[in-house]
Parts: C-alpha cells; sequence; structure tokens
C-alpha cells in the first residue's frame, strides 16, 4: 500500500505542473538490442523537472501490431529527474531515473537495482506540439557505462 501511495503521490506532483504528454519508441544499442514503445508525462521545461517515463520491451517493431494490452505483465517505469537548458523554443537537457519494473498482474513495483540507473539526454523541438530525440545508457553507481546504450524518438503535446 505505502508504494501504491509513493507511486500516486509523484503522478499527482507531475500532473499538477504544466505537463507535457508523449509517446516515444526507440531500440537498444548494446544488450538484448531489441525495440522498445513507450510513453512519458512531465513537467519537462527549463531549469529542474520531473518526468515519469513507462517502457515496453518489443522482439521487433512488427509486433507492435500484434500488441494484446492485457498481455502485458511486466513495464519499466522511470521516474526521471531532469535538468533542462531552454534554447528559443528548443529545449537540451539531461537526466538521471532509478530502474523500476512494475508487475501489472500484482500492481507491485522493486527497484531493479540499487546498483544501476538510467542517465539520458536529449533534444526536444517546439512548443505546444514538441518532438523530441534522446540518448540513454545504463550505468553503475561508480558512474560506468554497462555498455548498453538506447536511442529513441517521440512526439508529444506540451501544455
Amino acid at each position: 500500500m505505502k508504494r501504491l501511495l509513493v507511486l500516486v503521490g509523484v503522478l499527482v506532483a507531475v500532473i499538477g505542473m504544466s505537463f507535457e504528454l508523449s509517446v516515444l519508441g526507440g531500440m537498444e544499442l548494446g544488450g538484448r538490442n531489441r525495440p522498445f514503445i513507450g510513453a512519458r508525462v512531465g513537467t519537462l521545461s527549463g531549469g529542474i523537472s520531473l518526468m515519469l517515463e513507462g517502457y515496453y520491451p518489443l522482439s521487433n517493431f512488427e509486433e507492435i501490431e500484434n500488441i494484446n494490452i492485457e498481455e502485458i505483465r511486466f513495464i519499466e517505469f522511470d521516474p526521471y529527474l531532469y535538468l533542462a537548458l531552454p534554447l528559443f523554443t528548443n529545449l537540451i537537457y539531461v537526466g538521471v531515473a532509478p530502474i523500476i519494473i512494475v508487475d501489472l498482474d500484482n500492481f507491485d513495483f522493486a527497484l531493479y537495482s540499487m546498483e544501476l540507473f538510467h542517465v539520458k539526454a536529449g533534444l526536444r523541438f517546439g512548443q505546444g506540439i514538441v518532438f523530441f530525440i534522446e540518448g540513454m545508457t545504463t550505468m553503475t553507481t561508480s558512474f560506468q557505462s554497462l555498455g548498453i546504450y538506447t536511442v529513441s524518438a517521440g512526439i508529444g503535446i506540451g501544455f
């Protein structure tokens, strides 16, 4: 119950401010080399921002057509803390997040590892309708990359 309250609290804090709602797709470069789809909601703007991002790995991009939402059992959630620099209508940002795995059957979630976290850098274009490209890696607490990199791109609506 305590975990549910924390998740709801983070979501309410993110949505309570001006926010962005986006969808994205990407590809791992290293590790399992698998594509993924995702969504994010947050307050990405100049300065310090929060963004809650969820990812679902795929076997291949053709699998998107056959996804049955009822069969999804696990999703990765990353609550990012971003530092962003606005440049005209664009935004350059970097962020860090713990890796949280959510079991949708039992509505339970757990930290993937106390030793690993994600680091992301990106560029967002536009206002209102936004486009973005990002690069991400998995790092250890001693700031060493595991050699698992991802690239992703997406589109969203900013309010």
